[in-house]
């Protein structure tokens, strides 16, 4: 089987890809000279270096030839603007369907990494975003990975696709959570905001398999599906068990909405400056708003047997561990 794979030498990428490889799968690894992050080696594996923004690109290239799978995980999650946003998110998206259409090539299935930022915030914890509601994206990020859902489903009569709209992911080289970790190393334990809501969270070795379970179920095929663990959490119980996984008591501060929004502002004017934006920016900011980003994993469950196992304790004990070991602390 050979299955390709953009975005791969990212968090989640470099996972699919060391999956994909111990399934025996022969894997084809898109990505941009300036992306790479985490270089996996294989003789089963080839690197491919190439702008799925630029269509000739795609067309030069053998890259797709013979795939049986698809999983497009390339994007953009980091800037202020639409466009750009656009370049990164729905053009390449609809660049390799038109390549997959156009050069004949039988896929078994596409796989859309969508967000769950795309259903929009919950009303309450009782209440779930699920499938079956009206999408209400948050911000030009989730706005663009719902463009590209919809160019999914124009293909659809031709390309078999699923598009999965993960939670929030955590896991081993994620960056966003070892700043957590980070802070508290120096005993410092910041809620932006924070503290009192809730989201739903997903270990990355469960969202993997749920993403390959997804490629390969008959049932899964054109359908849409969130994947998070089964209960959503409050940030505070994140933020108490990392304390206690790291075993260090610190200053604990809690960021008001009002600050957080300053700090926004300010990541914008770095970024124009830089032309790099980071994850303080006033998109980013809009995300932290809502209360309850929560959603329910009930259709993955019954259609393709999705089953996360990995609980909070478990997953954070195991993502610091891997910070230390490799010594990002």
């Amino acid at each position: 089987m050979i299955a390709v794979v953009t975005g791969s030498n990212g968090f989640i990428g470099s996972h699919l890809v060391e999956e994909l490889l111990r399934q025996n799968f022969s894997v084809r690894c898109i990505d941009l000279q300036d992306s790479v992050r985490y270089v996996l080696h294989h003789p089963r594996m080839a690197y491919y270096q190439i702008d799925c923004a630029d269509v000739d690109a795609l067309l030069k290239t053998d890259v797709l030839e013979n795939a049986d799978y698809v999983f497009h995980l390339a994007g953009s999650t980091k800037d202020i603007h639409l466009d750009s946003f656009r370049r990164s998110n729905v053009l390449p998206t609809e660049n390799i369907l038109q390549v997959l259409v156009q050069k004949n090539i039988p896929i078994r299935r596409f796989v859309y990494a969508s967000t769950q930022a795309v259903g929009g915030p919950a009303e309450s914890l009782d209440h779930p975003v699920s499938e079956s509601m009206t999408p209400s994206p948050v911000g030009y990020y989730a706005q663009s990975k719902l463009e590209g859902e919809e160019v999914v489903r124009r293909y659809r009569d031709r390309i078999p696709a699923t598009i999965l709209r993960p939670a929030s992911v955590y896991g081993p080289r994620d960056v966003d959570f070892f700043n957590i970790f980070k802070q508290l190393k120096s005993r410092l334990c910041l809620y932006p905001a924070n503290r009192d809501k809730y989201v739903s969270l997903l270990y990355v070795a469960d969202l993997i398999k749920g993403m390959i379970q997804a490629a390969q179920s008959s049932h899964a095929k054109n359908q849409t599906y969130f994947l998070s663990s089964d209960d959503p959490v409050c940030w505070k119980e994140i933020y108490t068990s990392a304390v206690q996984i790291v075993n260090k008591k610190g200053i604990t501060f809690s960021i008001p909405q009002a600050a957080v929004e300053c700090f926004g502002k300010m990541g914008d004017l770095y970024g124009k400056i830089t032309g790099h934006y980071s994850l303080v920016n006033s998109q980013k900011v809009l995300l932290s708003r809502p209360r309850y980003w929560v959603c329910t994993v009930e259709k993955a469950k019954k259609e393709f047997g999705f089953q996360p196992s990995v609980g909070l304790i478990e997953g954070l004990e195991m993502t610091y561990q891997w910070y230390v070991e490799n010594q990002w602390l």
